[in-house]
């Protein structure tokens, strides 16, 4: 099928990832879903257990963190409830850029499988751990907590690990 930015807004908006277009074409679907108005055409929760699950992949497709994290205040059911102490497993590149993902968890054993891990691949990872206030969450799925990076208080770095 070929899709346009509206076609693949409306799966995303319903809950639905679509792995197979180009990164060109998810950055113009994110662009044209910025501009919404009316953000009640967004399956708020489909979408927190989408991106929980392809958010990465997204993030890195786009590569434009204020683009995506415009889109994800709007897609995103919020949150309503205490503050939490979280743990992300980084990459070294995206920390030293100021890039922090919007993923966290509040298992330092599961954030430091990522920073030595999966994340550690392309330039070693680190172990990072703040204090998100409510206002940071923007959902909660499955223990995969999503927040504005820039809400995010008392960040710190915990460990570092080497280049896989």
């Amino acid at each position: 099928m070929k899709y346009t930015a509206q076609s693949l807004a409306k799966q995303f908006c319903l809950g639905g990832y679509v792995n197979a277009v180009d990164a060109m074409l998810w950055r113009d679907t994110f662009d044209y879903m910025a501009r919404l108005k009316d953000d009640s055409v967004f399956q708020k929760s489909q979408i927190a257990t989408l991106w929980a699950q392809y958010g990465g992949d997204l993030r890195a497709k786009i590569k434009d963190d204020a683009l995506v994290l415009k889109v994800l205040k709007k897609a995103l059911p919020g949150y309503h409830g205490e503050g939490f102490t979280l743990y992300r497993g980084e990459s070294w590149f995206l920390f030293d850029n100021d890039q922090i993902g919007f993923c966290w968890t509040t298992s330092e054993d599961i954030a430091t499988t990522y920073a030595k891990g999966l994340n550690a691949v392309e330039s070693g990872g680190v172990l990072l751990k703040c204090y998100a206030p409510p206002e940071a969450i923007l959902a909660i799925e499955n223990n995969v907590f999503i927040c504005d990076p820039t809400y995010l208080l008392r960040l710190s770095t915990l460990a570092l690990f080497p280049k896989l």
